[in-house]
């Protein structure tokens, strides 16, 4: 007992230690994603994004976890010692199964249920709030395509006194036209985005007559596509009942097999696990870092698996119930072989393979 509870105890050290790690990679880049929409005041924005964050964290996590907790333990004779005094293999893989199984619980529950309603959350939030902020959607000197039906391309931006500059306008819809102003403001009240601008021109193009017009002041509504900037799908706001109601709507190769990702995702933990019992115990002589490598390894595996799996479901080569699961099919098969190839060549010697 004593000696799984020193294991668990080192697993969590590590495994805290790599969620906080992981953790602020994807605050980050989270930030520097939806870091136009939102500011210091909007924090907690940024940590609902880091509920869904946790189908990626957690896996790592495990895994980096296991492989070096287990790879210190060899290097410093601690597995050699516990062998010595009779502890059997399974006494060591106990508390590592128990982490595996608990961060496929969690995983699911983020993957199926509490990251959608993040996103759900998230996007509600965003969608109300971006509009005060609009002028951050518009970057200088870029054709931009956030309102709906308007390509808009600005010279300069002045973010504090909400100015524009050089701007250049095209339309489509029922009539085309391009506007040219040489400044302007944008404003957002009662949810309504106005845009102002000051000495310009239009050029509008129908069927029937083309008109060209100069002005000292043009004003006009626009609407925001503010959704497609966040690049937030249908399916991340979606539990998994609604997904599968969504799915029975349309039933396209994409949403299915992002319907079983969810599934097949967090089974991946119990993977994990057993590839860290596999690879993670080292002769006490191995060079340092091996466990290190052998995660970054696995990690780069699985999503070349990954998107190797999702190319072929685009392209119709297969079912997107067997790409969602190829991943982990790939990985148990590996492990199946490195087992049978271990028992083989411990056949050969006449001694006994260490298997999990």
């Amino acid at each position: 007992m004593r000696i799984r509870g020193y294991i668990f105890a080192h697993l969590m050290e590590v495994f805290s230690g790599t969620l906080a790690v992981l953790y602020s990679v994807m605050f980050i880049v989270q930030w520097i994603r939806i870091g136009r929409a939102v500011s210091f005041r909007d924090i907690d924005i940024l940590l609902l994004a880091m509920v869904p964050m946790s189908a990626f964290v957690i896996p790592m996590s495990l895994l980096f976890s296991i492989l070096l907790v287990l790879e210190r333990l060899s290097v410093e004779s601690e597995i050699i010692a516990m062998k010595a005094c009779g502890v059997r293999s399974a006494t060591i893989y106990t508390p590592i199964l128990l982490l595996a199984v608990a961060c496929l619980l969690v995983h699911a529950s983020v993957s199926t249920y509490l990251g959608p309603l993040s996103m759900k959350k998230i996007q509600s939030d965003l969608v109300k709030e971006a509009p005060k902020k609009i002028l951050a959607f518009l970057e200088e000197r870029e054709f931009n395509d956030t309102f709906k039906d308007i390509v808009v391309y600005v010279e300069a931006v002045n973010q504090k006194q909400r100015q524009m500059k050089g701007i250049y306008i095209e339309t489509s819809g029922r009539e085309d036209a391009v506007i040219t102003s040489e400044s302007g403001t944008i404003d957002a009240a009662r949810g309504a985005i106005t845009m102002r601008l000051k000495n310009g021109s239009v050029f509008m193009s129908t069927r029937q007559t083309d008109r060209f017009l100069t002005f000292d002041e043009y004003v006009f509504t626009l609407e925001a596509d503010l959704t497609s900037q966040l690049r937030i799908k249908s399916y991340d706001t979606a539990t998994q009942p609604e997904f599968r109601r969504l799915i029975q709507d349309k039933p396209t190769p994409k949403r299915i097999k992002e319907y079983h990702n969810r599934l097949s995702f967090p089974v991946f933990n119990l993977v994990l696990g057993l590839i860290g019992m596999t690879f993670g115990i080292q002769k006490p002589r191995s060079p340092r870092f091996t466990g290190f490598i052998i995660g970054i390894g696995t990690v780069l595996g699985y999503y070349l698996t990954f998107v190797f799996a999702d190319r072929l479901v685009k392209v119709g080569a297969m079912e997107p119930v067997l790409g969602a699961w190829l991943p982990n099919m790939v990985f148990a098969a590996s492990l199946a072989l490195v087992w049978g190839w271990r028992s083989w060549g411990a056949q050969r010697r006449g001694g006994r393979v260490r298997t999990p």
